[in-house]
């Protein structure tokens, strides 16, 4: 696939990620994604979160990151959000999780980065109705934190939601978009204004699901709870 084809309407859809707070971008689907899914899931092992592994990060050199997004949400961020951070700001992982996994379910939370995007690259198949780990999330759904505090008080305070039931709470006062990604779309919200989460992989679906997670500049100090508890996983 022509790479400049794959980015050739960024600026509008970059367009819509400001005035919304989310935004979809072309499948993925040219790419060879069976292949490219079963290195990093090899690379993974049976970890569920894993930082930056050669495969993830041959596939979005591929892909042009830093070259055709990033640059343009770090001029997104100086603009809109006041960012005074460095360009290199970004942390990105792979996310596996297994059928059956029921510890990645409903763990609803904001991102401390500005921008969030999630690249699919293995969706499994459910069987009878059931759930394959799709992205529940509310767009804006509070106002960037001023500072580490006020983002300490959201955090906590919408961790009451963090169940089935309190999803279906939120989302009669919130907008609530459900995405599972069957068409290989990446998805771009706004990481720290954005709750979300993800409804579990039953038990009985066909495979792992694998995501690509790339978050872009967070404003939080070294000190802040996004940096403590990446430092935890990571462990």
């Amino acid at each position: 696939m022509n790479i400049n084809e794959y980015w050739k309407d960024i600026d509008r859809s970059l367009e819509q990620l400001v005035k919304k707070g989310f935004v979809k971008l072309p499948s993925l689907d040219t790419f060879n994604l069976t292949s490219i899914g079963e290195n990093i899931s090899n690379e993974m092992g049976s970890s569920t979160f894993k930082e930056f592994g050669l495969s993830h990060k041959e596939f979005l050199d591929k892909l042009e990151i830093n070259k055709y997004l990033a640059p343009k949400l770090f001029e997104i961020a100086q603009n809109f959000f006041n960012f005074k951070g460095n360009y290199l700001n970004q942390y990105h992982v792979a996310r596996k999780v297994d059928p059956g996994n029921s510890k990645e379910m409903y763990r609803i939370h904001f991102d401390s980065h500005l921008f969030t995007m999630v690249l699919p690259i293995k969706i499994p198949t459910p069987i009878n109705n059931g759930f394959f780990g799709e992205l529940i999330y509310f767009p804006n759904v509070r106002l960037v934190p001023k500072n580490e505090f006020t983002n300490f008080i959201g955090k906590a305070y919408y961790k009451r939601f963090s169940s089935k039931d309190g999803l279906e709470k939120l989302s009669l006062t919130h907008k609530k978009i459900i995405d599972n990604f069957n068409d290989y779309r990446p998805l771009i919200f706004n990481g720290n204004t954005t709750l979300h989460t993800n409804h579990p992989v039953s038990l009985n679906c066909s495979s792992y699901r694998l995501t690509l997670l790339a978050h872009f500049f967070d404003p939080s100090p070294k000190y802040g709870i996004g940096n403590v508890l990446r430092k935890i996983r990571n462990r």
